[in-house]
């Protein structure tokens, strides 16, 4: 915002130059970004924060301020008006307001025998300085002062406004000194009705909504409040008898309206800000002043409609308080100059306790650290000595699983994964193609679209819908993601409450591949995960079939005979295999894709039970493979705990590398799995002949079940 060096002046006895002046500003109170030298004056740009736009949005704002950091006295004398009494303003004039909570307060001032003419031209250039064009003496008097207090203003043409058509308020004042009797003009702040249109001041022809604000008379909108005037009720060469209207409008529907209409004014810019009521009274004193002695003319009095008046508040300010916040001793008589400086009254309470009684012109000051605030500034923050924190550092819990998430993106991006993020939300058409059931979905109440009706409940078809989308533009892809499911716990909440969970997923895909090997490739990467986690004792449960598990419908959308359970112990955190030909089908890919989904609080607690510390052998590994057929439903856990049972403690990890079936052994119920069996001592390499001998003793204890092994 632009402000005069010179007009500044007037108001406080300074002596600093421009660039100095902005200097103390700047460290005190506001950051000046230029100053310029313009026609004999000094344009300073100050840079006013949002808070302080009710009192320094004029120059009298700023020569206060100046005051107050430079240790000045403000010029009282420059600031004096005369009174205005109420007159026969009433008998000319009825104001109302609609709604108390659009306008605080609305002060109207009526003078009569005005001359419309060209300003004086230290105005005109005073307001050409700053950024503003003469019009004429009266409606550039208004900006004049709305630039000098920060209180917009408006001027209407008095004969413009339509006659009010109440009979019984005519008669009220057919007696009339001004002798106007019949001729009751009104001004009614209200919301715009629908329909309705202004010609406004820049001729422009705007449609007004119920959510604008407007100045009308008894029929027609004269101003959309505190934006712009309108062009019917602006004074002209004709003009005798003038309204002046200094208000107060509530700063939300100044800045709705000016955001429906796209006008951006001066007076719309303060008033969206918030202004104080009180400035409404001087501001338009200042201006009938101004008028009258620039075109002038006779007051008719004033009518002031102030229905909930804004006091001035009081707060307690402590000396130890203060002192120990700004982190300095500063006596307590710079409190008193400073707080008494900046425009508030102080009284002394005791030795180390002060009332302070706020202007209601600072809206920003609401408690004792503001007043703290605004005394430390004045002191300077750069005399304030640098001091490392004295309270005890309690450094925050950390969060496991938070540390679990970030370390598992580490793991998969090295698998080569690429991390991607899911959409919260489905609809009935996707869950459908995932033959997933609406009913177990948690439904929203306020839906942005059909694709948004519904949280998401199982993540892992977002990533396969994503990897299947990729493949149009890349051979293969390999994404993961830790994602939120959503779900309705019909069991320990019987109003059915909503169950939030993190998923880790993982999907692979690859063009021209029969996919057989993904399963595998994807298997690896999880054994990769959890074994980096510490979890070594996980194995994958047998094949399942749809209608077998407690998780039916999340088994639809897989091949019912390519895919396993994740299980730790006797605990399934997830599962794997790969989409159903029919669900890929529908999502128009030809490419075999598999994916996985792991639950992150299990795994975290899981982590966090399992996790011990075991030394590294320095001796070697040796690795056997063995193969054995066994019944179809047969669980491979059964198998795994017949090998470990006899391998005993040399064989230390088991791992399932294939799973096999072709045609004949499925006629036969039969199918093939194959492991990794490792072996190791703690304490000497083993060698071939030890090992040979255990996996004797493992083949005759799958034999011994009539399971074949295969050789």
């Amino acid at each position: 915002m632009k402000f005069s060096y010179n007009w500044l002046k007037e108001f406080v006895p300074f002596r600093e130059s421009p660039e100095k002046l902005a200097e103390l500003l700047t460290l005190r109170s506001f950051e000046v970004e230029s100053v310029e030298k313009v026609h004999g004056d000094w344009l300073l740009n100050v840079a006013l924060l949002p808070n302080r736009i009710p009192d320094a949005s004029g120059h009298i704002g700023i020569a206060k301020e100046i005051a107050a950091v430079g240790n000045y006295k403000v010029k009282e004398k420059v600031l004096e008006t005369k009174k205005y009494s109420s007159g026969i303003a009433r008998q000319m004039l009825d104001v109302q307001i609609e709604k108390g909570a659009d306008c605080a307060r609305y002060v109207a001032l009526v003078i009569d025998g005005v001359r419309v003419k060209e300003s004086p031209e230290w105005m005109k250039k005073r307001l050409e300085l700053l950024g503003l064009q003469s019009i004429n003496n009266l409606v550039d008097a208004a900006n004049f002062i709305m630039l000098e207090t920060g209180q917009p203003l408006h001027v209407f043409d008095y004969s413009k406004l339509d006659l009010n058509n109440n009979e019984n308020r005519k008669r009220e004042f057919q007696i009339s000194k001004f002798q106007i009797q019949n001729k009751l003009k009104t001004i009614v702040v209200r919301r715009a009705k629908k329909g309705e249109k202004i010609l406004a001041l820049d001729d422009k022809e705007y449609a007004l909504s119920p959510e604008i604000l407007v100045i009308a008379d008894s029929k027609n909108p004269a101003a959309i409040a505190g934006i712009k005037g309108g062009k019917d009720s602006g004074v002209s060469s004709e003009t005798r008898t003038i309204v002046l209207e200094a208000a107060n409008f509530d700063p939300a529907a100044i800045r709705g309206g000016s955001k429906i209409l796209g006008i951006k004014t001066d007076a719309s810019y303060r008033f969206e800000h918030g202004i104080d009521p009180n400035l409404s009274d001087f501001a338009m004193r200042r201006l009938a002043d101004l008028i009258l002695r620039l075109s002038g003319g006779e007051s008719k009095g004033m009518i002031d409609v102030y229905p909930k008046k804004v006091e001035p508040t009081k707060r307690a300010f402590r000396i130890e308080y203060a002192n120990r916040l700004i982190g300095e001793d500063i006596p307590r008589e710079f409190y008193l100059r400073s707080l008494t400086n900046l425009g508030m009254r102080v009284e002394e309470k005791n030795r180390s306790e002060l009332i302070v009684e706020i202007p209601t012109v600072r809206r920003d000051i609401v408690c004792e650290e503001d007043l703290i605030e605004e005394a430390g500034r004045l002191y300077g923050y750069e005399k304030i000595s640098a001091k490392l924190p004295d309270g005890v550092y309690v450094p925050s819990e950390g969060n496991s699983e938070l540390f679990l998430e970030n370390k598992i993106r580490d793991i998969a991006s090295g698998f080569g994964f690429t991390e991607s993020y899911a959409y919260e939300f489905t609809g009935d058409r996707e869950l459908e193609d995932f033959e997933e059931s609406a009913l177990l979905s948690v439904e929203l109440g306020n839906p942005t679209s059909p694709e948004t009706k519904y949280l998401l409940r199982r993540p892992l078809t977002k990533y396969v819908r994503q990897v299947s989308e990729n493949l149009r533009h890349f051979d293969s892809v390999k994404l993961f993601g830790i994602a939120k499911s959503f779900s309705l716990d019909h069991v320990t909440d019987q109003r059915h409450g909503l169950v939030e969970r993190k998923q880790l997923v993982l999907a692979v895909a690859e063009k021209g591949e029969s996919g057989e090997g993904l399963f595998y490739e994807l298997k690896g990467a999880i054994d990769g995960i959890l074994e980096a986690l510490g979890i070594t004792e996980h194995i994958y449960g047998d094949v399942f079939e749809p209608g077998k598990g407690k998780d039916d419908q999340g088994l639809r959308m897989f091949h019912p005979h390519r895919a396993a359970t994740i299980r730790i112990g006797d605990e399934s955190i997830g599962m794997i295999g790969e989409i159903r030909p029919a669900v890929l089908e529908r999502m128009k890919t030809k490419a075999r894709v598999t994916a996985v989904q792991i639950d992150i609080q299990s795994l975290t607690r899981l982590v966090e039970d399992e996790s011990e510390y075991r030394q590294i052998s320095k001796y070697p590994t040796i690795i056997r493979d063995v193969a054995v057929i066994v019944p179809f439903n047969l669980k491979m856990e059964t198998v795994l705990n017949v090998i470990e049972n006899a391998g005993g403690e040399m064989l230390v990890d088991t791992d399932l590398f294939d799973y096999f079936y072709d045609e004949d052994m499925r006629h036969n119920d039969k199918k093939s799995l194959a492991f990794h069996l490792k072996f190791e001592s703690a304490d000497r390499t083993l060698t071939d002949k030890e090992v040979n001998a255990i996996m004797e003793k493992i083949v005759t204890s799958l034999e011994t079940r009539d399971w074949a092994v295969r050789k």
